[in-house]
This record gives structure tokens, sequence and C-alpha cells, in this order.
């Protein structure tokens, strides 16, 4: 069985981050678009949090007019993704594609095995 990145040894901190990813970011061909050193580790969940779209602007897609695929806290919701480990070298990638968010969302969390 392959080992996830997240439970990788230490000293590669420093140059990547973990990302959790929803929407159209599931998909390992559009991840790579724009951002080509994530590395897929697992399935994760994120309570607390609902999956919706369109955003606080009520914006929509340029590319295909529909609306954008976002979250917002909510208690007793949850939203299924995956955790991308990333280079920080991609972080401005993210940073435009995400432009329209109001403001960046650090959540604490720890990995549970079930």
């Amino acid at each position: 069985m392959a080992s996830s990145c997240c439970e990788e040894g230490a000293g590669q901190e420093e140059e990547s981050f973990l990302y959790f990813a929803y929407g159209s970011n599931l998909l390992t061909e559009r991840i790579h678009l724009r951002n080509p050193s994530a590395t897929f580790c697992c399935v994760a969940r994120l309570q607390d949090f609902k999956l919706d779209f369109g955003n606080f602007q009520g914006k929509t897609s340029q590319r295909w007019h529909g609306g954008i695929a976002t979250i917002f806290q909510s208690p007793g919701d949850e939203v299924w993704g995956v955790v991308w480990k990333m280079n920080k070298s991609n972080l401005n990638s993210l940073d435009e594609l995400f432009a329209w968010v109001q403001k960046k969302m650090v959540c604490h969390w720890s990995i549970k095995r079930g």
C-alpha cells in the first residue's frame, strides 16, 4: 500500500503545505494546470462547513457562467474533499485563482485514522 504524503517525514514542511480542495480542484488534471507540484494525500472531511455555489458577491465563473464552488462555516454540516500536498511556489497561482475570495481562511485540523 502506498504511504500517504500526510505521513511523510519532517524536513519538507518548509517547502510545502497541505491544501484542502473541493469543487473542480478535486480533479488531478485541473489542479495540475496551475499547480504542477500537487500530490494527492488523502480524502478528507471539513467539519462545520457547507458547500455552496456562488460567492459573497454573487459572481459566476467567467469560463462556464455558472456558480463558483465555495464553502462557508455552517455548524453541523460537512464538506468532503481531498488534501493535496503542494510546493509553496504554487501559493501565488492559488491566490490568483481565488482572487475573488474575501480573505484567506486557515483551519486548524488534525488527521484522524479510523
